[in-house]
Formats: structure tokens, C-alpha cells, sequence
């Protein structure tokens, strides 16, 4: 009876130190300054911006994403073509993170997309989940911003044309 209590005592142990292992290595990934474009009246897409900071000792990869605002959610990536348009699409394998490197979702650059929104019923706050390849999740709330905040200068972007999948660059 005692032998097979310090085995059952000794498998609780084992169990709460793999616990401790992933709660410490999803402290070592964090998100600063999170937040999200208010959509404007009719828009049915937005994003999420920030900074990702790697500090563990590995290099890992965002893979994906779930948000409170919406059931379609895509990590993106802007590219710009030979006429210097700028379009979006979905990044394949994810974006990757260097050990005791920072990442940044920014306007005009790698976001976090929020698609088939209710821009009528869009949150003050957007709970996001931001996974990783090294099964890690980390969770935050991203403040919504007005668009014409200072932080959301967009380079000159019509974000109107988000939705399309297509950004457009105004002259200067």
C-alpha cells in the first residue's frame, strides 16, 4: 500500500513538472502593445497588430490564430508587384521567430487578419490566441484604435480596399 502510494505520489510530481515546463515556455513568448483597426461602417475585415518577442532559446514559428472578433482569422503577409501596388494574402508556414528576436504585426506589414467581421458589433477589445509550431500559445487582449489614430498610419494605404485582398498607395 505505502509502495504503491509513493508511485501515484511520484507520477502527481512528474505530471505538475510538465505543467510547470509549458506554462514557463509560454511566459518566454510575449506580446506587446497589442492592437486592433476599429473596422470602418460596412467593413467586413480588420486586423491585429504587435509586437511578438522570442525569448527562448529556440527559433519558433507563428503558425496561427483565433480571435474573440471573428471565426475566419489568417496570419498575413503584403506583397507589392512590378507597379508597385501592394496586395494581401494568407502567409503560408507561418512567421518565424529567432531566439531573443522581436517580431511586429504592423499596418502596411505582417498582421494578423480578422475576416467576415460585424464592423456594426466590432468589441472595445479583441481576445486573441496567437499559436506556435512548438505547440506554445499565448494569449492577449488587443485595445481597439479609431482609424485616423496616430498609430494607425497606414503609409498612405486605402484600407478600404482590405477587403479585396488588394491595398492601393496614394500619390504623394
Amino acid at each position: 500500500m505505502a509502495l504503491a502510494a509513493m508511485a501515484v505520489l511520484g507520477l502527481a510530481a512528474c505530471g505538475s513538472d510538465d505543467d510547470t515546463e509549458s506554462a514557463a515556455s509560454a511566459d518566454e513568448i510575449t506580446m506587446s502593445d497589442p492592437w486592433s483597426r476599429r473596422p470602418a461602417d460596412g467593413q467586413t475585415t480588420s486586423a491585429v497588430y504587435g509586437e511578438v518577442t522570442n525569448n527562448t532559446g529556440d527559433t519558433i514559428t507563428a503558425i496561427s490564430a483565433t480571435a474573440s472578433a471573428s471565426d475566419t482569422v489568417e496570419l498575413h503577409e503584403v506583397l507589392m508587384n512590378d507597379e508597385g501596388q501592394m496586395s494581401m494574402q494568407e502567409r503560408e508556414g507561418g512567421y518565424e521567430i529567432a531566439a531573443g528576436e522581436t517580431f511586429i504585426f504592423e499596418p502596411g506589414g505582417p498582421h494578423i487578419m480578422l475576416l467576415d467581421i460585424d464592423a456594426a458589433t466590432y468589441p472595445k477589445n479583441v481576445d486573441v490566441t496567437l499559436s506556435f509550431d512548438n505547440d506554445v500559445t499565448i494569449e492577449f487582449v488587443a485595445e481597439v484604435r479609431e482609424i485616423g489614430d496616430d498609430a494607425m498610419d497606414m503609409g498612405g494605404m486605402d484600407m478600404d480596399e482590405m477587403e479585396d485582398g488588394e491595398m492601393e498607395m496614394e500619390e504623394g
